[in-house]
């Protein structure tokens, strides 16, 4: 078998390699790259192109293409904003932000739709913006522009949207030759050329700068353009003189100069990593590495088909009107295993898989030398390593086939590092990966990753089909039954989907209809009522909400019905339902509000229960009218539900009430508060006995219950006389015993056995019984 030649497309830098790797043909057909503005997004993502048409300034068309050119959609911005396209660029999770001259950032997603505005300051807006540069760090996007009156405002995280101003540096009265941000210690800070001199200008001040290995050892008037590794360490920069300075972002170290020899300014100046700066010249790129400072024209193109230059975290792209490349450096393990004559234990390994494939002898030869130094379990790794840095599918599958081989010579190996590098993502985490081919709407692709890595459902399948079935609910000129039918027969056998998510995206385009419908699908009650009672289906949301038992979901929905319709209305919808009426009422009852409850049994002629409650309610009230007014209307009730016994026993009490209300202004006491007994106690208590007596009579109070409340009344007022006379009529002392024993009286108790005798022997040794209890 023919394996490709990977060593053709290295060019040498020093002690370092870098290649060129084809990534995709572009489809986007014959398009002049110098008409447009480009932006490529990190991580391989989208490219943006904003077309410059010279007839118009106000008329700003981007179109958005995947990396391979394929074009994802056409948006007219001038419809959408007003003001010119400063600068664009993507942030790492994929929205192209373009900043306008009026002040304004205006975001897109990946299909060209605005979904977000960041005010960039009032000055912004009331000077416009001259310049502006968009910079990421630390997995998010900020702002720096310049405005007309030539001053500096930052925004480190257009989420936060917290705009501050630079201290101006001096002499600052004109547009600077050139300009860079800086991110570092967690604070943005603007690099600025004027003339001559460099200052670093931050929110808090504005230094000099001081270029070590360049001023006063070449002359030159201005620094002409500058450029930032993408981790902010390091800083390049070209002055009018045609000199390259490389150094340190905090300008303390100098990695070399390098003398261009033309002072002309390139078309961009983007790092590769952290290890060389590439320039463009138009026809030519140069990569320029510090470590020594050595150049390497390595590929000249031509004029007719101009390219554009994007930095990323693993190299450069360089992306023309044919072509996507990668420029980046090769890896120091990759050089050694695949670089001619190397010696290296996988370089040996590879050579003698391949000659094991030929069946030449030699591949014995290369695993004995292999074994003998005891890094075979070495040589495998590095196959495995480099496979993972690899492209091309080819070159890949040739090296884990020489790990594969290199496993058969070895008694014990672990197979997890074979096996994960299938599996591997250095930078771009699964997740990310499976939310990038959900954006693209590459739905089954994601599937097949998820199930080939086996990741877990409801962090792949669930996640995929869920966005799947958000994106089916949007398609117009499609029947409710036929979306909602294909959504649940591809979602019928996977556990963990949110059907009340995809009824929410279905409620934000006005299908109400089929978010019903979907609903019917999720088990989850507590998602399905709120959605429900959102889309004004209070009636479908109650039934949900009783059918789960959950009482405080039943509630939600009572109390939700209760604030959208008339009272009566709300009455008639949970009678309809018996245990939402049922919950209502002890809730009514808890809150002790019996108003509500006597509205509610009114409302549907629920005579006996208006009576209770009216009764019920007469005795929050202290005034005696007020009750006996309430009363009255649980009598009316009584009357009309046909319950005498009811009707009389409230009528007693309103008389009892008037009564007592009469004593109460007759003799100064209080009387409303108390019972029947408790009133006829009180009046005998006082010797007011007639009265008493006539409450008996008119009352009904049974015979034996009235003769016990007058002797304790009598005892607790030691009215023996009329004590004796009520104990002689009945003959029994011993109720007046009981009486006196309670109250601890012994004298009383010494009186009432003198009164007894000794002829009546039983009651005479109890009372006997009584006193020794309580002198003992």
């Amino acid at each position: 078998m023919s394996y490709p030649n990977t060593y053709v497309d290295w060019y040498s830098l020093g002690d370092l390699y870098y290649r060129v790797t084809e990534m995709y043909e572009m489809s986007w057909g014959k398009i002049d790259l110098s008409q447009y503005r480009v932006a490529v997004a990190p991580l391989g993502g989208p490219i943006a192109l904003l077309y410059k048409d010279k007839k118009s300034s106000t008329r700003q068309i981007i179109s958005i293409t995947s990396a391979s050119g394929e074009k994802i959609s056409i948006d007219n911005t001038a419809r959408v904003i007003e003001g010119k396209i400063i600068t664009m660029a993507w942030s790492y999770s994929e929205e192209l932000i373009c900043v306008l001259d009026t002040g304004i950032a205006s975001v897109f997603d990946l299909f060209g739709s605005q979904i977000d505005t960041v005010n960039l300051g009032q000055e912004a807006k009331d000077m416009k913006i001259i310049d502006a540069k968009i910079f990421l760090h630390d997995g998010v996007a900020g702002i720096v522009v310049l405005t007309s009156n030539y001053r500096f405002y930052t925004i480190s995280n257009i989420q936060s949207r917290i705009c501050r101003r630079c201290q101006d540096p001096p002499g600052l009265d004109f547009v600077p030759n050139s300009w860079v941000v800086l991110s570092l210690d967690r604070s943005t800070k603007v690099v600025v050329s004027i003339n001559a001199d460099l200052y670093l200008s931050s929110a808090s001040d504005s230094t000099k700068l001081q270029l070590q290995g360049l001023t006063g050892q070449i002359n030159y008037n201005s620094v002409t353009m500058m450029a930032t590794s993408i981790s902010y360490k390091y800083i390049s920069l070209i002055t009018d003189s045609g000199h390259l300075w490389i150094g340190s972002a905090d300008f303390r170290n100098c990695y070399g100069t390098f003398d261009t020899h033309t002072q002309t300014v390139p078309l961009d100046m983007i790092w590769c990593g952290a290890g060389a700066v590439v320039l463009n010249w138009g026809d030519e790129l140069q990569i320029v590495g510090p470590h020594p400072l050595l150049a390497l024209t390595f590929v000249t193109l031509p004029s007719s088909d101009p390219s554009c230059l994007a930095a990323d975290i693993d190299g450069v792209r360089i992306v023309s009107m044919e072509l996507h490349l990668h420029l980046h450096e090769v890896p120091l393990e990759t050089e050694e295993v695949l670089k001619v004559g190397s010696l290296a234990p996988g370089a040996m390994l590879l050579d003698a898989m391949k000659e094991y494939e030929k069946g030449s002898s030699k591949s014995d030869e290369y695993i004995r030398i292999i074994k003998n130094n005891g890094a075979l379990s070495e040589a495998v790794e590095q196959c495995i390593k480099v496979a993972g840095s690899e492209y091309d599918p080819l070159i890949q599958r040739m090296l884990l086939k020489a790990a594969s081989f290199g496993k058969s010579f070895m008694d014990q190996y672990s197979p997890q590092n074979f096996v994960n590098m299938s599996q591997k993502f250095d930078y771009l985490t699964l997740p990310v990966l499976i939310d990038r081919l959900i954006l693209r709407e590459h739905y089954a692709l994601a599937l097949f990753i998820c199930d080939y890595l086996r990741v877990a459902v409801d962090e792949g399948k669930c996640r995929i089909l869920s966005h799947w079935a958000c994106k089916k609910v949007k398609q117009k000129n499609t029947d409710d039954k036929e979306i909602a039918r294909a959504i649940a027969s591809k979602l019928n056998d996977v556990t963990g989907i949110s059907y009340a998510t995809i009824a929410a995206e279905a409620k934000s385009v006005g299908r109400y209809e089929l978010a019903i419908k979907l609903l019917d699908f999720e088990p989850r009650a507590n998602e399905q009522v709120p959605l429900l009672m959102e889309m004004k289906k209070e009636d479908i949301a109650l039934s949900k909400a009783i059918e789960s038992g959950d009482s405080d979901l039943i509630y939600m929905a009572i109390f939700h019905l209760k604030s959208t319709l008339q009272l009566g209305e709300f009455f008639r919808a949970i009678h309809k339902m018996p245990v939402a009426l049922k919950l209502f009422e002890k809730y009514c009852r808890e809150m002790n509000d019996r108003r509500l409850l006597m509205d509610v049994a009114r409302q549907f002629d629920d005579y006996q229960k208006t009576g209770v409650y009216a009764a019920q309610s007469s005795y929050t009230t202290n005034n005696a009218e007020d009750r006996i007014d309430k009363l009255h209307e649980a009598v009316r009730a009584f009357s009309a539900a046909d319950n005498p016994i009811c009707k009389r026993s409230t009528e007693d009490q309103i008389n009892l009430l008037q009564i007592q209300s009469v004593m109460e202004h007759d003799l100064g006491q209080p009387f409303v508060e108390m019972s029947l007994n408790e009133t006829a106690y009180q009046l005998v208590l006082m010797g007011r006995l007639k009265q008493a007596d006539k409450l008996k009579k008119d009352f009904k109070i049974p015979d034996r219950r009235y003769w016990w409340i007058k002797i304790r009344a009598l005892a607790q007022s030691r009215n023996w006389e009329d004590l004796e006379k009520l104990s002689k009529s009945k003959k029994d002392y011993d109720k007046a015993a009981e009486c006196a024993f309670q109250q601890k009286n012994v004298e009383d108790l010494i009186f009432l056995r003198s009164k007894v005798g000794i002829n009546n022997r039983s009651q005479f040794e109890r009372i006997s019984t009584m006193l020794a209890q309580l002198k003992g």
